[in-house]
């Protein structure tokens, strides 16, 4: 998805970027000088399970408090059952406890974009927790470009306005001025687009 963004994306001659995957899982890709960064075995990026809040929540990678537990699209998925549980309501109130027939995420991203009140505020919430964590990569990184892509951003300046306001209250103002949060343009595509040109790019290396 990153060398997706980085070809044929939203990439205007930039050489470092940071590209968050907020989907069902949380990750990001990292490219430093115009090369995208793995790692020494190739696991760069594990976002998601940063130890970010005192929970009692187990993550799927086993351990207790990764920010995926609170700020992905698994969370606002678990998030939104326990609230319409707890008495809340919702436009998918009536869609939870269909036997055999389970919500799926792409249902609250278009309830949150037919402007559903509960679903707007919980992704408005998982765009503040992710903020504060993202001002850390950008203390860290210094990157010209966040782009934010994954099944979350098609909820749009829902998303990504929480983003920006929490980098800006918790990064470096010396810092953050160098870089722009923008969503993804490939959306779902750049997954797809970033493996076909990775491919190309390293078949011509080997030639």
């Amino acid at each position: 998805m990153t060398y997706g963004e980085y070809m044929k994306g939203c990439v205007n001659g930039e050489k470092n970027i940071l590209f968050v995957n907020i989907s069902w899982g949380l990750g990001i890709g990292i490219i430093i000088d115009g090369k995208i960064y793995t790692g020494k075995s190739g696991f760069s990026g594990e976002f998601g399970h940063i130890n970010a809040f005192d929970n009692e929540i187990i993550c799927h990678c086993g351990k207790k408090g990764c920010l995926e537990t609170e700020a992905s699209g698994s969370a606002l998925h678990r998030i939104l059952i326990e609230r319409v549980h707890e008495g809340e309501s919702s436009i998918l109130s009536n869609r939870i406890d269909i036997p055999n027939h389970p919500l799926t995420l792409d249902e609250i991203i278009a309830a949150v974009n037919k402007e559903d009140p509960l679903c707007i505020e919980i992704v408005e919430e998982i765009g503040q927790k992710l903020g504060r964590q993202i001002a850390g990569l950008i203390n860290i990184f210094n990157p010209e470009l966040v782009i934010i892509g994954g099944t979350l951003s098609l909820t749009g300046d829902y998303i990504i306005q929480p983003i920006k306001t929490a980098v800006r209250k918790y990064s470096l103002n010396l810092v953050n001025k160098d870089s722009v949060i923008i969503a993804s343009k490939l959306k779902d595509k750049a997954g797809l687009i970033g493996a076909c040109m990775l491919a190309r790019s390293r078949m011509f290396e080997s030639i």
